[in-house]
């Protein structure tokens, strides 16, 4: 098997698990590119696989998510801080910005 010939197989191979064509596996063993290759192409499937599996978001997170969105497309007021809201422990006041940049003193 050439090279060209793997790069064919590459295209029409579904099973992404080890081949079991051992014209394909000899190919594999002398060509240092090709073996390159189907390494890349192997994590490349299993980096997609993992894209497209499902996964539990922490309790909370899309709905915190959603008031940072709101809040800085001016859809909600700020509320009142009560001291619990950890997005209001590290936020600054535009109008402070505005008025002294960080790092600098009032004039």
């Amino acid at each position: 098997m050439n090279c060209d010939a793997f790069l064919q197989w590459m295209k029409t191979h579904t099973d992404r698990g080890m081949p079991e064509n051992q014209e394909v596996i000899d190919h594999l063993e002398s060509c240092p590119a090709c073996r390159q290759l189907f390494a890349l192409d192997a994590c490349l499937e299993a980096g997609i696989q993992q894209a497209f599996t499902p996964h539990h978001l922490p309790a909370g997170l899309a709905e915190t998510i959603d008031v940072c969105v709101d809040r800085y497309a001016g859809i909600h007021q700020k509320p009142e801080s009560s001291g619990n809201d950890p997005l209001l422990s590290t936020e600054t006041e535009q109008s402070d910005l505005r008025k002294t940049p960080p790092g600098k003193k009032g004039l």
